[in-house]
Order: structure tokens, then C-alpha cells, then sequence
């Protein structure tokens, strides 16, 4: 079998996507570390934030919630589109963009009831304090970041699984046309 541009650019995408899937599961439920993770969590935060600004219209829980709403739509989005193009190689990038978004918003959503994590500004509410608090669920915080982490992490592994699928159709169709 011959390895064209197309599947060795799927092949590097792969191993760069286990190796980010790998520290987003190694750092846990713990504030990103690391350059590359801080990296991914400024891009989130800035969809993060912008969620507040955007879903702010629909009153102050949905404004609270659009921040990790947002952050996760945002990818999703980026997803389906490519998912509908039949661009499986992007649609597993953006795929894996959802999940670490996803783990990203666990941290948060873990620390609901300790409000350990420091905020952008003094004064600021914590979103998930405020949205468990709401629902009377703020107990039960460091479950829900929890399962949510394990989400994230099932997201991630799946978009890697797609990666090496599209990378595998990829291998099979070059190979049949150097045949034909």
C-alpha cells in the first residue's frame, strides 16, 4: 500500500490529535498546564465569553449558561458543516475541538461548589456556582464536571476514530486507483 499527501497529512493530523487528546486527559479536571493546553483554553475563552455577550438577550441564566454553551456550539457547528461537506479529515479536527472544549468547561463545572478557579476579573460570577446553585443541583458539581469530562473524553477518542476511518477510506480509494 502507498501512502499519498492526502493520508500522510491524515496520519501526521492523527498522531498530533492523540497527542493533544492525551494531555487534555492527563491534566484532568485541574486548570490547563502546559503551553499547548493554555493555548486551546484561551481560544475557548474567547467563544466562551462571547457566549455571554450573545445569549445575554434571553436573560441572566441563559447569559450565564451562553459562556460554556457557546464555547461547545461553536466547534459542534464547525462539525456538522464539515461533516455535511463529507470533509471527514476536518470534521474529525473540529470534532476533537468540541471534546477538548468540552473538557475545558468540565474544569469549570467541577469547581461550582469550590470556587477554586480564579476569574478573569475580581467581582465576576462563577457561571457554574450560579447555574447549579439556580437548579439547586450545587452539590452535585463536582459529578456533573465529572461526567462531563468523561463526555469530553468519548468526544475526543470518537473524532480520533473518524480521523483514522477517513485516513483508512483515504489508503483504500488511492490504492484502487493506482490498480485502475
Amino acid at each position: 500500500m502507498s501512502v499519498t499527501a492526502d493520508v500522510a497529512g491524515r496520519l501526521a493530523g492523527l498522531a498530533t490529535l492523540t497527542v493533544l487528546t492525551v494531555l487534555v486527559l492527563a491534566n484532568g479536571l485541574a486548570l490547563p498546564s502546559g503551553v499547548i493546553l493554555n493555548f486551546l483554553h484561551l481560544i475557548d475563552l474567547v467563544f466562551h465569553e462571547a457566549g455571554h455577550i450573545i445569549f445575554g438577550f434571553f436573560g441572566r441564566f441563559i447569559a450565564v449558561l451562553g459562556g460554556s454553551l457557546n464555547q461547545v456550539l461553536i466547534p459542534v457547528v464547525c462539525t456538522a458543516v464539515f461533516a455535511w461537506r463529507q470533509q471527514f479529515g476536518s470534521a474529525a479536527v473540529t470534532l476533537f475541538w468540541t471534546g477538548q472544549s468540552i473538557s475545558d468547561v468540565a474544569v469549570y463545572v467541577a469547581d461550582g461548589r469550590a470556587l477554586a478557579l480564579p476569574l478573569l476579573a475580581e467581582g465576576l460570577i462563577h457561571d457554574w456556582n450560579f447555574i447549579l446553585g439556580t437548579l439547586g443541583l450545587l452539590n452535585a458539581a463536582e459529578l456533573f464536571g465529572r461526567l462531563t469530562f468523561a463526555l469530553g473524553a468519548l468526544t475526543m477518542l470518537a473524532a480520533l476514530a473518524l480521523l483514522a476511518w477517513d485516513a483508512w477510506t483515504h489508503m483504500l480509494s488511492s490504492e484502487t486507483r493506482n490498480r485502475a
